[in-house]
C-alpha cells in the first residue's frame, strides 16, 4: 500500500469524523439540542423514552474518535513539511489534537451514563444531563489551540508555493476564536448563549465542521506536492 493511500485515507477520515460526531446528535435524539431550561420532569422523560437511542447515538460519536487520529496524524505529517514553519506546531498540533479528543470521549460517555440508569432518582439524572452538555458544548481549549497551531504554521509558509493555500491560515485563526463564545452557556439558561442556541451549538458546531472539511480537501491539495508521494520515490521515515 503506498504512502498516498495511506494519506488520502488519513485525510478522508477528517470527513469521517464530522459525519459521525454529528450523526451521533442525530440517533441520540440531540439534533436540535433540549434546552437548558427544559423542566425536570420533561428530562427525565427523555431518557426513559428514548434511553436506547440516546447510547446508541453517543457510540456513534464515540467512534469518531478513531477517525480523528488518523486525521491529526496526517495534518501533523503535512505540518511538518511547511519549511519556516517550527516544529514545534506540528507538535502542538498533534498534541492539542490529543486534548480535543476528550471531547469526542467524555461527553457521550456521560450521556450514556444519564441514560444507563432512567429509573434514578429525577434530580441525579437532571444533574447528569446539565453535566453531560456543559461537557458537550463547552470544552474550547483543545479544538482553539489545535486550529491556532495549524493557522500559524500555514501563516509562515513564505514559498512561492505554499503547501496549504494561505486563506486556510486565516480561517483555522478564526476558528480558535469562534470556538470561545460557548464560554457564555456557563452564564444563561436561555437566549443566543444558552447551550442549544445560535452562538455555542449553531455557529460553533457548524465552524468546526467546515474546518474538518477546508482542512480535507487542502490536505488531498498538499498531498499533490509532497515529494514521498511522486513515482519513483523512496518513502522513509520523514
Amino acid at each position: 500500500m503506498s504512502w498516498l493511500t495511506v494519506q488520502k485515507f488519513c485525510s478522508w477520515c477528517a470527513i469521517l469524523t464530522g459525519l459521525t460526531f454529528f450523526g451521533g446528535f442525530v440517533i441520540g435524539g440531540f439534533f436540535p439540542p433540549p434546552p437548558p431550561s427544559l423542566p425536570q420532569d420533561q428530562v427525565v422523560a427523555m431518557y426513559q423514552t428514548h434511553q436506547n437511542s440516546i447510547m446508541i447515538g453517543m457510540m456513534v460519536w464515540m467512534a469518531s474518535t478513531v477517525f480523528m487520529c488518523f486525521f491529526s496524524g496526517v495534518l501533523s505529517e503535512q505540518l511538518r513539511r511547511i519549511p519556516d514553519a517550527p516544529p514545534a506546531l506540528s507538535y502542538a498540533q498533534l498534541a492539542s489534537a490529543a486534548v480535543n479528543m476528550i471531547f469526542f470521549i467524555v461527553p457521550p460517555t456521560l450521556f450514556i451514563v444519564t441514560a444507563y440508569r432512567p429509573d434514578r432518582p429525577p434530580e441525579l439524572t437532571y444533574m447528569l444531563n446539565d453535566f453531560s452538555w456543559i461537557m458537550a458544548v463547552l470544552p474550547w481549549p483543545g479544538a482553539t489551540a489545535q486550529s491556532l497551531a495549524v493557522g500559524l504554521a500555514i501563516l509562515v509558509d513564505t514559498g512561492a508555493k505554499p503547501i496549504f493555500p494561505r486563506w486556510t491560515g486565516w480561517y483555522n485563526i478564526f476558528c480558535a476564536l469562534a470556538y470561545m463564545v460557548g464560554t457564555g452557556l456557563i452564564f444563561v439558561k436561555s437566549g443566543p448563549f444558552a447551550w442549544n442556541s445560535i452562538f455555542p451549538f449553531w455557529f460553533a458546531g457548524s465552524v468546526f465542521f467546515i474546518w474538518f472539511v477546508i482542512m480535507h480537501f487542502s490536505l488531498l491539495e498538499a498531498f499533490k506536492s509532497d515529494p514521498a508521494n511522486k513515482p519513483g520515490a523512496v518513502q522513509t521515515s520523514r
